[in-house]
């Protein structure tokens, strides 16, 4: 599986379609590209490169209906899958309203 079939797959299950440009943009910075391999250190790589780059995502619309037709996306489950992401790869979860101490 390549990185880019293992990031449309997560974020699928979200109802997001993730663009080859959004993917140059999470792999921007990386020695990985969308074609690599999806295991080992490249797993991580992807896996760190979504976690920072769900905040754009919720950004767009929750929903769109357009001539009948609807469509929306599962803002509260990316949300709780972002926070298990920068929990597990020990990133500042930018999203939290949770309080947080500074000790100077």
């Amino acid at each position: 599986m390549t990185i880019k079939e293992y990031i449309t797959s997560k974020f699928s299950t979200f109802g997001f379609n993730i663009s080859d440009a959004d993917l140059l943009d999470m792999l921007n910075g990386t020695d990985f590209t969308s074609d690599s391999t999806c295991e080992g250190d490249a797993l991580n790589v992807a896996n760190v490169a979504m976690a920072k780059y769900i905040p754009s995502l919720l950004l767009r619309a929750t929903s769109i209906t357009e001539n009948g037709f609807s469509m929306s996306w599962n803002i509260n489950g990316i949300k709780e899958y972002y926070t298990i992401l920068c929990s597990r790869y020990g990133l500042d979860n930018e999203l939290s309203d949770r309080p947080t101490i500074e000790f100077l």
